[in-house]
């Protein structure tokens, strides 16, 4: 085997053992693990709406303040059940109505 194959051997063994890349890798792993969370999108129809209570959910629920967590990224989050619903986390922008 010569150097530069060897080289090359080596390089394309650390890709393939270099971690994915996550879009939202601040999601506690307590929390849902990046299995269950997503960046809630107006688009797909998931808009929020501040209530006196907390946040009122496009299908009715209700997040209440003291278990919303800040989203770092001024964006709200949802992290759920996927066969219930129930919801694990949310996370609200500070200042978020």
């Amino acid at each position: 085997m010569t150097r530069r194959s060897a080289a090359s051997i080596l390089l394309l063994a650390c890709f393939a053992n270099a971690p994915e890349a996550v879009a939202h890798d601040w999601y506690p792993a307590w929390c849902c693990s990046e299995k269950d969370c997503r960046e809630l999108a107006e688009e797909r129809g998931e808009v929020v709406s501040e209530v006196p209570e907390g946040w009122r959910l496009w299908d009715g629920r209700i997040v209440r303040r003291k278990t919303a967590k800040p989203s770092p990224d001024a964006k709200f989050h949802l992290c759920e059940e996927a066969t219930t619903k129930a919801i694990i986390c949310f996370f609200a922008p500070p200042g978020a109505s």
